[in-house]
């Protein structure tokens, strides 16, 4: 019984404290930003396009290529895309080894894309891409957005990450969290 009203009057207590403060006021003030987002420019429109028609080819392979990693991915992404291989020990054996369709976002690839936005905010630009699946495919009705995230790096756009939206078949997911995490 003591216990009890030990507990509650140490609740009370600190009920009364909390009631007692004042609101905070907002840390972090809300400025109007001089540059609006314009749209992606033309050359990273054209990187991911060139990259988006590379990743449908089964060969090369973009794990192994690393010509297309230098022209296509970031250092960041490079650096993570190596981390996440190291975790492998037997790639033939496991199908969750990286391949072209980790950065498509389905091993069943949708039957159409769709750019449906970009924007560009300073050295990075985002893609919004929406997939669509078919009739003939795992997937019937299925569709998904996916943005790719470029950075202009040595004078060129280069893919940063890819976030993928939560659909039914699908997790939302980040292509560089996923390829940062341990096995």
């Amino acid at each position: 019984m003591r216990y009890i009203f030990a507990v509650a009057i140490l609740m009370l207590g600190s009920m009364s404290l909390s009631f007692g403060q004042q609101p905070a006021k907002a840390a972090i003030a809300e400025v109007k930003h001089n540059s609006p987002a314009g749209a992606a420019p033309r050359e990273c429109l054209v990187a991911f396009r060139e990259f988006f028609q590379y990743l449908q080819k089964n060969e090369p392979g973009i794990v192994r290529d690393e010509t297309a990693q230098k022209r296509w991915l970031t250092q960041e992404l490079r650096k993570a895309l190596a981390q996440k291989l190291a975790t492998f020990s037997s790639p033939a054996d496991n199908p969750d080894y990286p391949s072209n369709a980790t950065f498509i976002g389905s091993w069943d690839y949708p039957t159409t894309y769709s750019i449906v936005a970009s924007r560009r905010y300073g050295k990075r630009a985002v893609i919004d891409v929406l997939y669509k699946w078919g009739p003939k495919t795992n997937y019937p009705g299925d569709e998904r957005t996916t943005s790719f995230i470029f950075l202009l790096e040595d004078g060129a756009w280069k893919l940063d990450d890819i976030y993928t939206f939560r659909g039914e078949f699908a997790q939302a997911e980040s292509l560089n969290q996923y390829f940062r995490e341990k096995e």
